[in-house]
């Protein structure tokens, strides 16, 4: 009150709002000294900010906090009347103090924190400015920052437990986590290998998660490739790759992926577990041609086999539906099974060839709610042939964008087990010590505004036999 009523104590009001433009300035470089870490590409993200670093995200996750958090403060507008200095002092000050608050004034300043304190509190940062459930699973989402920023660490290690287990285990999403530094290189590698010119290959093998174990198994093995050499078989879990161990429910099959990736003719070792037995074994990386899209016609039948999706996806499904077209087909089976998804637009143009114009297909719900929302823009190639999709527990992702779409559109019928239920997006962020810290960011909701996330899609019928009138051969 003492600052907006003139004077106080012999003090005038246009010194004490110099005052204040002199406070202000000292909290900003004080924000502004922390390192800058800029965001890498993520192997999770199908969308990621172009460019940031940790010190923004610090500024904009605490004036989130503002937005989020009513503030104990009275609300001081400036006005146009007194000097500049008098009206960017009412601009100023109440955003310095409102940014102390938002961050309960922390019992530690910034410089005073240890260098573990620091990961805690950017990785704290960096979920707070874009973590989609703004309840934080209603948790006490402040309360856990001062509890975790104030406690001395004996070492790095025990930091990223505290980080793991105790601020972002209680969201609830096993989606958002911790990522150890070891691991996070072996992504970043795995991700700039194709970019400095080496060919990058894998061990041909379709990866999904263990809802079980909840570690990454082997749901295909390509016929000939490197993996079925080394006599790897479906359902093999990993539980070590290039000696960055698997934590279950720590783990996902993008990172798998990522790991496995590398040089092609370089090696990876790998402990695996098969019938409950781990073995290690070394498996040479090699050059793997993977049809994403494969079909056929048998009778009337038209079937077309999806494997994952890839920017060449809708396409293949396109000319095999053309085919098929020509064959005079009656009715066609699109088997998703065990396709744990991939590129997010390749789902959503795959359902547009069986759809009409202006058919909702998806929505991307942010953390503020608001929603992008994708329509078809014209009729599909085939919008009448009876269609049926085949879903299994291992269904996922860019797989349930399609069958949501399809489904709730009343253009198929969806055949076999619930899918797997994974309708969210992330991204993945450095932190300062080499770490990283996966987010959710978005969520996917079908076009009955259902969110499918640990959920998955209900099938309309598990009898696989009342499809098509031929039979589909690969069941």
């Amino acid at each position: 009150e003492g600052i907006c009523s003139g004077r106080e104590g012999g003090v005038t009001r246009r010194e004490k709002m110099a005052r204040a433009l002199a406070l202000a300035a000292v909290c900003v470089l004080v924000l502004l000294a922390a390192p800058s870490h800029a965001f890498l590409p993520s192997p999770i993200a199908s969308s990621l900010p172009s460019s940031a670093s940790l010190t923004q995200q610090r500024a904009s996750g605490q004036a989130s906090l503002r937005k989020s958090r009513a503030s104990p403060l009275p609300s001081l507008t400036a006005t146009a009347s007194g000097s500049w200095a008098e009206r960017a002092g009412r601009a100023v000050l109440p955003a310095a103090l409102g940014l102390a608050v938002a961050v309960g004034a922390p019992v530690i300043a910034p410089a005073e924190l240890s260098p573990q304190q620091q990961t805690v509190a950017d990785a704290w940062t960096v979920v707070d400015a874009v973590y989609v459930d703004r309840t934080f699973n209603n948790q006490n989402w402040f309360e856990i920052r001062q509890n975790l920023v104030k406690r001395k660490y004996a070492s790095s290690e025990e930091a990223h437990k505290a980080i793991s287990e105790e601020m972002l285990k209680p969201l609830g999403d096993q989606y958002t986590r911790f990522i150890n530094p070891q691991k996070y290189e072996s992504l970043k590698q795995s991700i700039t290998q194709g970019g400095n010119g080496q060919e990058v290959s894998g061990i041909g093998v379709t990866l999904a998660v263990d809802k079980q174990s909840q570690l990454v198994k082997i749901v295909d093995v390509a016929e000939g490739g490197p993996a079925e050499k080394a006599g790897l078989k479906r359902n093999t879990l990993f539980k070590e790759v290039s000696k960055v161990k698997s934590e279950p429910g720590q783990v996902t099959a993008e990172e798998i992926a990522a790991l496995v990736r590398g040089p092609t003719g370089s090696e990876v070792t790998m402990i695996v577990s098969e019938g409950g037995a781990d073995k290690e074994l070394t498996v040479t990386r090699q050059k793997v041609n993977i049809k994403p899209v494969t079909g056929g016609v048998s009778g009337k039948t038209g079937w077309i086999k999806i494997k994952q999706f890839d920017t060449k996806t809708a396409e293949l499904v396109q000319a095999e539906v053309d085919k098929q077209a020509a064959g005079g087909v009656s009715c066609r089976v699109v088997d998703l099974r065990d396709n744990a998804g991939g590129f997010f637009r390749a789902g959503v143009d795959a359902a547009s060839i069986f759809l009409e114009a202006g058919k909702q297909e998806v929505s991307v719900v942010n953390k503020a709610g608001a929603s992008d929302s994708f329509a078809t823009e014209k009729d599909g190639s085939d919008t009448k042939t009876p269609l049926f999709l085949l879903v299994n527990g291992n269904t996922a992702s860019a797989s349930e964008i399609m069958t949501g779409a399809l489904k709730d559109n009343k253009r198929a019928t969806v055949v076999g087990e619930r899918t797997f239920g994974k309708g969210v997006v992330q991204t993945v962020t450095p932190l300062s010590d080499g770490s990283g810290v996966a987010v959710t960011i978005a969520k996917y909701l079908t076009p009955s505004k259902v969110d499918i996330n640990k959920k998955g899609i209900e099938v309309d019928s598990a009898d696989t036999a009342g499809m098509c009138a031929d039979p589909y051969p690969n069941l």
